[in-house]
């Protein structure tokens, strides 16, 4: 039995060491979504990361979901952030109906902005 507490309360301390929910980095990211002038004339927030993936050079890939204060999807937004130094401006794509999801339809960085082979 005392093998089993001791076990039961190890693991609980990992898991409280460990912490869960968004990394420090991902809670800046939304602060500063949060903070961007577009999303807060149109009433729209960022709740959580869809996708916030690093690459090897430090450098993470970012996509949210911007919703209204009722919850509704009203639009997403791309960018990226360089660990410990800033979030670039992100690209923002606003839903033509409210609550109806689209695909994302702005071209990536660099593809299609004046280079012609």
């Amino acid at each position: 039995m005392n093998r089993t507490v001791w076990t039961a309360a190890t693991v609980a301390l990992v898991f409280t060491l460990m912490g869960c929910g968004p990394s420090a980095e991902e809670r800046k990211v939304i602060e500063q979504f949060n903070q961007h002038e577009e999303l807060i004339l149109k009433g729209g927030y960022v709740k959580e990361l869809e996708r916030f993936e690093g690459r090897d050079d430090r450098v993470f890939i970012v996509e949210a979901e911007i919703v209204d204060e009722e919850g509704t999807p009203i639009g997403r937004l791309r960018s990226e952030r360089v660990e410990g130094f800033g979030t670039a401006r992100p690209r923002i794509q606003w839903y033509e109906t409210p609550g109806v999801r689209e695909e994302w339809n702005i071209p990536q960085r660099g593809r299609g902005r004046g280079r012609r082979d």
